[in-house]
C-alpha cells in the first residue's frame, strides 16, 4: 500500500509542467499576501472576502490577468475538499463588473517585420560569435513560429534537449533545415514529435538556414546534447539563453530607432506568422506551422493597413464592368 501511495504522490507532482508551477506559485504568493494583510484564512475563502480580493488585484493587474491570478483560489479549496467560491452569482457580477470597468483588450507588442530584421542585420557585428547566434536565434524564431519556451534555454543548466532546441535536433538538408521539437505547450505528454522546416533563401541575409550554419561551423558543440546556438566568452563555449538573446534584441532596437518597450521575445513568432498570413499563406498552413491547437494564433496575425487596403481593392475590383 505504501508504495502504491508514493507512485500516486509521484504522478500528483508531475501533474503540471514545471513553467505551469512556477506561475501558480507566483499566483499563491500574491493571495497569501493578500490574506495575512486583512488576516483571512486562506481556505476556505467567503465570497465576500473574494470580491475583496479581486478589488484588490485591480489595483494593479488587467481584467485578463486578474482572472488568472483566481485561478490558485479554485484549486486550493478543490484541494482541500471545498466548493470554490468563484462560481456564486456574486463574484460573477463583480468579475462582470471589472471586465467592463477594466476592459479585457490586450496591448499586443508589435510583430517584427522583414525591414526590421534587415535594419538588424545591418548593425550586427558578424565577427562577435556573440551576434552570430543571436541572427541565428532571430532567423530561426521567425521562419519557426516556435515558442520562446522551445527556442532558448533559460539557463546553462536549464537546458532539456527534449523542449529545447538542441543541436541533435537540427537536420540540414539540401533544400532547407529541419527542426525537431518533443515537449511544447501543445506536446505536454511526449505523443509525438514536432518537426518544422525551414528554407534556404539564396543570396539573402534573411535564410534561417545559412544563419545556422554559420553559428554551428565558428562554435562546435563540445558536447552532446548540446542548446543550439552558441557563442564564445574567451576560450569558453557558453549558450545563447533567453536573457541574453533579449537584452541584445532590446539593443539592437534601440539602436536601430525602435522603442524596445514596444517588443518582446514573442515578437518573431508573431512577426513571423503576420507575414506570411500577408504573403497569402493559408490559417491553417500558419496553424500548422506554429503548432497552434485552438484559435489563439489568430491573436497573432496582425494585417497591416496597406494589406487591408488591397483585400478592399480587391473587392471593389470584382465590382468594375
Amino acid at each position: 500500500m505504501a508504495a502504491l501511495d508514493h507512485i500516486v504522490r509521484d504522478f500528483r507532482c508531475h501533474a503540471y509542467a514545471e513553467s505551469t508551477k512556477k506561475t501558480y506559485m507566483t499566483y499563491l504568493k500574491s493571495y497569501v499576501g493578500f490574506c495575512k494583510l486583512y488576516n483571512i484564512l486562506v481556505v476556505p475563502l467567503s465570497q465576500e472576502n473574494l470580491a475583496r480580493y479581486i478589488a484588490h488585484l485591480s489595483r494593479r493587474l488587467k481584467y485578463n490577468s486578474l482572472c488568472n491570478y483566481l485561478s490558485i483560489i479554485r484549486i486550493l479549496h478543490l484541494e482541500a475538499g471545498h466548493t470554490s467560491p468563484i462560481d456564486t452569482h456574486l463574484v460573477s457580477t463583480v468579475l462582470k463588473g471589472a471586465r467592463r470597468v477594466l476592459g479585457d483588450v490586450n496591448t499586443a507588442k508589435l510583430p517584427i517585420t522583414p525591414k526590421i530584421l534587415f535594419n538588424i542585420f545591418a548593425i550586427l557585428f558578424f565577427n562577435d560569435t556573440k551576434d552570430v547566434a543571436f541572427w541565428a536565434a532571430c532567423l530561426v524564431a521567425f521562419f519557426s513560429f516556435f515558442r520562446k519556451s522551445n527556442l532558448l534555454t533559460p539557463s546553462a543548466t536549464g537546458f532539456d534537449p527534449d523542449r529545447h532546441l538542441s543541436r541533435q535536433n537540427v537536420i540540414f538538408q539540401l533544400d532547407g533545415v529541419l527542426l525537431r521539437i518533443s515537449k511544447s505547450k501543445t506536446i505536454q505528454f511526449a505523443e509525438r514529435h514536432l518537426d518544422i522546416p525551414l528554407p534556404i533563401i539564396k543570396n539573402s541575409p534573411l535564410c534561417p538556414a545559412q544563419a545556422l550554419l554559420l553559428n554551428f561551423k565558428l562554435v562546435p558543440a563540445i558536447k552532446t546534447p548540446s542548446p543550439a546556438f552558441l557563442y564564445c566568452i574567451g576560450k569558453e563555449t557558453v549558450p545563447s539563453t533567453y536573457a541574453v538573446f533579449l537584452a541584445r534584441l532590446r539593443s539592437v532596437l534601440s539602436d536601430i530607432g525602435f522603442d524596445p518597450s514596444h517588443y518582446s521575445g514573442q515578437i518573431f513568432q508573431r512577426g513571423g506568422a503576420t507575414f506570411a498570413f500577408q504573403c497569402g499563406v493559408l490559417r491553417e498552413l500558419i496553424q500548422s506551422q506554429g503548432d497552434w491547437k485552438s484559435d489563439a494564433y489568430k491573436g497573432y496575425l496582425d494585417p497591416s493597413l496597406s494589406y487591408r487596403m488591397h483585400v478592399m481593392k480587391t473587392f471593389a475590383n470584382a465590382f468594375q464592368p
